[in-house]
């Protein structure tokens, strides 16, 4: 974990991928509420929309495990703990921490369901982002189980590199790939079977906390990781695999968006479990999470494919693309008070709501107080954590 020269701060095809995982998530609870999700295939389309968190995941790993790959593969990558750290902290908390002061007023000041657990521990408990753990967490926030998961897998990622650098190193690029993939299908097939393992704990807390940890979701972790492993090859001109179906995948971005869309319409049916608050069987735990990861790796290559960057960035429609992935993670933070507030404001009635009207109106109030965050806080806490006069290239800030 030396110093390199790292690779490109941003990757235009990223951006739309953002803001499409940030709106997956926030049409997944809006179909909830309004009990929309509960009915007919675009209801079961739009309550699976959860997987967004499974790409949000993959889109980490793929960008925070670029130095340790390249390093793997006989390259360097600049990269400390101390920047690291600061980065993933200006990266999570400001936004993060307005918005759950937004939160805990908005249930001080609606009373009811909406401050059923307003109190100190709960509170502190979110401070510290280890509300995934504990389970407790405010109506409005509950999303941000994400965050426990995400945070844990920002202190394990480097140790984890550290520990498999031995296994993984080799004179030849091409033996190291092969390792790399191996070490990351291992990884997926560990963290599925602790996933179907958390469906049989008999303590609800116990489980929920297992099934959501980095642990349990290791598998959409190791899908981004494994794609980073696959662009740092093409970049040092190793090939992977000499069956056309890797060229076809790595070149048809439109093939990969339409598997994707098909993998995701399976998952809307009752293979994937519930669609409510029922708990799934470990069968149906496991497929979600195999379903949800396939989604997550095929639109995570279609938007590294080989031209999509170049295509994205000549595209007049570039501003607009990097814009809604500039905002994605305030819009995550904000959609779900958003939807509570215009419930209360409204005097809607859970389960039996409009769907398409309130989707519409979370969609715009959340894209604004996205731009806000953006604008006036995260921005300029990112551009001062990245800015560093030893590093013309300062590594990614991911705004998963």
């Amino acid at each position: 974990m030396g110093t390199v020269a790292a690779r490109p701060t941003r990757i235009p095809g990223l951006d739309p991928l953002r803001a499409v995982a940030a709106w997956l998530v926030l049409l997944s609870h809006v179909a909830f509420w309004t009990g929309a999700g509960a009915h007919g295939t675009m209801g079961g389309l739009a309550v699976r929309g959860e997987l967004g968190v499974a790409v949000f995941f993959a889109l980490s790993a793929f960008l925070l495990s670029a130095p340790f790959v390249r390093r793997a593969l006989g390259g360097s990558a600049r990269w400390s703990v101390g920047r690291y750290l600061v980065r993933r902290a200006a990266r999570i908390l400001p936004a993060y921490l307005l918005a759950l002061a937004g939160v805990v007023a908005v249930a001080a000041y609606l009373g009811g369901a909406a401050a059923s657990v307003l109190d100190a521990p709960t509170v502190l408990v979110h401070l510290v982002i280890g509300q995934g753990w504990t389970g407790r967490t405010f109506q409005s926030f509950t999303q941000t189980w994400s965050l426990t998961t995400e945070v844990t897998f920002y202190l394990l990622l480097p140790l984890m590199a550290l520990a498999t650098a031995p296994l993984v190193r080799s004179a030849e690029p091409r033996v190291a790939v092969r390792r790399l993939l191996l070490l990351c299908a291992g990884v997926a097939v560990a963290g599925l079977a602790v996933q179907a393992l958390s469906a049989l704990v008999p303590d609800p807390q116990w489980s929920g906390a297992l099934a959501t940890s980095a642990a349990g979701h290791a598998a959409w972790f190791a899908v981004g990781v494994a794609v980073t492993v696959l662009v740092e090859a093409e970049r040092l001109g190793v090939r992977v695999s000499a069956r056309p179906l890797l060229t076809v995948l790595r070149t048809s971005p439109g093939t990969l968006i339409v598997l994707a869309l098909v993998v995701w319409l399976v998952a809307s049916t009752p293979v994937a479990g519930p669609r409510g608050i029922e708990p799934s069987s470990a069968a149906e735990s496991l497929v979600a999470e195999l379903l949800y990861g396939v989604v997550a790796g095929c639109l995570l290559l279609a938007a590294v494919s080989p031209g999509v960057t170049e295509a994205i960035a000549a595209s007049p429609l570039a501003g607009a693309a990097r814009w809604l992935g500039d905002i994605s993670y305030a819009v995550f933070l904000w959609h779900v008070l958003v939807l509570q507030v215009v419930f209360a404001a409204l005097d809607l009635r859970l389960f039996a709501a409009p769907f398409a009207p309130v989707l519409l109106l979370v969609t715009v109030v959340s894209v604004g107080l996205g731009h806000l965050s953006w604008i006036l806080l995260e921005s300029p806490v990112l551009d001062r954590a990245h800015r560093d006069a030893a590093a013309p290239a300062p590594q990614p800030a991911p705004r998963a």
